[in-house]
């Protein structure tokens, strides 16, 4: 006989074992948590790597451009057909892509010709005297270039330069490739400039963001897990507290939502809009993806920065707006005035600009940061850094609105 009002033996076994309502609360929370936390990291991954391959253009843009002003491409493809070493452009060329090798940070320079599949021929390598057996490849030397195939299609077929992923080389360690097309007269694409360079200190910063990011989200999810056992734990019998168990359910709830909601806050923070403009503030053909979805405007190459968030703010903060553009341009002003960061930054008007989505209409809050790049040659260009901050402002707000609550109640 049992006891008034204790639970049957096997009744008090089913509760603590796996068809038990606290374990499929607790089974519920640990998935869901997993779930965001893979969508967190692989978010970030995919921005950051594509932060990346924008910094690797960057890096090697200037010297495939400075390869293909110099390539006739008429005389490439007669070259990769003939593959003769004593032809004179061949040698010339070849010595002035081993020049332009020398003074830049690249580890191979060199040309390619497809012949079939993923075969493709060396026509004019740069990256070493010929006399250098382990990096120079002969006029004519085919490779299957299987591994690194298709930036290399996507250059010919499209016309452009193309960036290949971060890859890990045995001997070079991360590297990153930049490729540009070479057309004949007839504006078809007969072969690629290829550019390889080492990419060791963007794979380091780009893991320590990840790091960072994995190990703040990592204590956030064991402090919100410590908390859901906490608020579930006295439920250990569900047919006398049922009342405590609806209860811990809806505090788990609400829980929940406030863990998904400052998960996607910080998978939003991440987002950054990163973009060059030129003297005349237009911007230039690479930026990051991100900066059309903050601005609500699809294609931005070529278009007018200061047009762009003209509807948003008054004639005089343009007007003060293009003078900081214009201070930043003038280098030798900031020099001679001894500028520094912090000047430079107190200086810009739209600091935090209040902007309007023209295709959703949302108001946001965006941070603006701008810096000058020399490129050399006389190339000065304004880096933009666009950041998304309204959630950040919206929950300062609502914190002090609770602050004022609270001393409102004492």
């Amino acid at each position: 006989m049992n006891r008034k009002g204790s639970l049957p033996a096997k009744a008090v076994k089913k509760e603590k074992g796996p068809g038990s309502l606290k374990f499929r609360f607790t089974l519920f929370f640990v998935l869901f948590i997993a779930a965001v936390y893979s969508v967190v990291i692989i978010t970030s991954l995919q921005q950051l790597m594509g932060i990346t391959e924008t910094i690797g253009y960057e890096l090697g843009a200037p010297i495939v451009e400075e390869i293909a002003a110099l390539i006739d491409g008429d005389a490439f493809e007669a070259l990769s057909r003939s593959l003769d070493p004593q032809d004179p452009w061949y040698e010339e060329t070849r010595l002035a892509m081993l020049s332009i090798k020398e003074e830049s940070n690249c580890i191979y320079l060199y040309t390619m010709a497809p012949v079939s599949g993923t075969a493709f021929r060396y026509i004019i390598d740069g990256s070493a005297p010929p006399d250098d057996e382990e990096t120079f490849s002969p006029l004519g030397t085919e490779e299957d270039i299987s591994d690194y195939l298709k930036p290399v299609q996507r250059t010919l077929e499209t016309k452009t330069p193309q960036i290949s992923n971060l890859d890990f080389n045995t001997q070079w360690g991360w590297v990153v490739s930049l490729y540009a097309p070479i057309l004949n007269s007839s504006g078809e694409a007969v072969g690629v400039i290829g550019c390889d360079f080492k990419a060791e200190e963007i794979y380091e910063r780009l893991w320590s963001q990840i790091a960072r990011q994995l190990i703040a989200s990592a204590v956030f999810v064991t402090a919100g897990f410590i908390a859901y056992l906490y608020l579930v734990n006295g439920v250990n019998k569900q047919n006398q507290r049922l009342r405590e168990l609806k209860d811990a359910a809806e505090a788990a709830s609400a829980a929940l939502k406030d863990e998904r909601d400052t998960i996607t806050a910080m998978k939003d923070a991440l987002k950054v809009g990163l973009f060059f403009m030129d003297k005349n503030f237009i911007i230039q053909d690479q930026y990051s993806k991100f900066l059309e979805t903050v601005l609500g405007i699809k294609d931005l190459r070529g278009k007018k920065f200061t047009s762009l968030i003209a509807p948003s703010v008054t004639q005089s903060v343009i007007t003060s707006m293009i003078e900081y553009f214009v201070l930043l341009f003038n280098r030798s002003v900031v020099f001679s005035h001894k500028f520094n960061e912090k000047m430079l930054e107190d200086l810009n008007p739209i600091q935090e600009l209040a902007y309007v989505n023209p295709e959703t209409k949302e108001h946001l809050i965006l941070r603006c940061n701008f810096v000058s790049v020399d490129r050399g040659g006389g190339k000065l260009f304004v880096l933009g850094n666009i950041q998304d901050i309204t959630s950040e402002k919206n929950m300062q707000k609502r914190l002090a609105e609770l602050d004022l609550e609270k001393s409102t109640r004492k």
